[in-house]
């Protein structure tokens, strides 16, 4: 078959483009600066375009048997490290109070969290881009990764998850996968939405769970995101989750 990565650059990306070459796919890597696709193989072409241009992702959908989506934003991670840093180094360097104190270590770190991580639209935006070509050239398979905690699967990540990490660090992210959701299950494709759980880069395993009840509002579970590309690259195939969001744990 032939088949469309988008988010080919990132982690489940990258092992859904060499899990399917090795299946004996020929892949499209969907990239907005190609350098980044390290692949080298007779089946895999890169194609340089932004999910957000719409006339790129129409000639990247042009053809192609199935498409799939591993699309991700990420934190700026090392800028908030720079600034963690910052404020450890005024906190030691300047005699302040103990309010002021905690208001540098902790007011600052959490503020610039919040602000870094603000809401954005490019996965959704890009996502219509997406169903709205394969509409057009009536490709009818989407595989969409997605996560736990998105729609009716709120509360499942466990509870730091729960409490924490969505709330303080993924809200934005979250809230964006949600209109993602909605645009995917609006459309008249064949859609599966995959939500796993907390993503490791552990080695694929093949053994996991999969369906409606996985996850727990307590206990935290995880997946390799090894096992979720070779979970994504069944239902290409598979009539058994289509028009359904399955989530996925080891």
């Amino acid at each position: 078959m032939k088949l469309l990565v988008f988010g080919a650059s990132g982690g489940t990306g990258r092992l859904l483009v060499d899990e399917a070459l090795e299946q004996g796919h020929t892949v499209t890597a969907f990239a907005r600066d190609p350098a980044k696709i390290r692949q080298v193989h007779d089946h895999l072409r890169v194609a340089r375009g932004d999910i957000l241009d719409a006339a790129s992702v129409d000639a990247a959908v042009a053809g192609q048997d199935g498409v799939l989506s591993a699309l991700g934003t990420r934190l700026p991670i090392k800028v908030i490290l720079a600034i963690i840093a910052a404020t450890q180094i005024i906190v030691h360097a300047v005699d302040l109070s103990r309010l002021l104190r905690l208001l540098v270590e902790v007011g600052i770190t959490i503020l610039s969290i919040l602000l870094l991580s603000r809401r954005t639209t490019v996965i959704s935006d890009g996502t219509r881009n997406i169903v709205r070509a394969m509409e057009r050239d009536h490709i009818r398979r989407f595989v969409c990764e997605s996560s736990l905690g998105v729609g009716d699967s709120k509360w499942k990540m466990g509870f730091i998850h729960n409490l924490v990490g969505i709330p303080l660090f993924l809200r934005n992210v979250f809230a964006d996968k949600e209109a993602q959701e909605k645009i995917i299950e609006a459309s008249a494709i064949d859609w599966v939405i995959v939500r796993p759980t907390v993503l490791t880069n552990g080695p694929k395993r093949g053994v996991y769970r999969a369906g409606a009840d996985i996850g727990n509002w307590f206990v935290p579970s995880k997946i390799s995101r090894a096992d979720v590309a070779a979970f994504m690259l069944e239902q290409i195939t598979s009539a058994t989750y289509v028009r359904k969001t399955p989530g996925l744990a080891d």
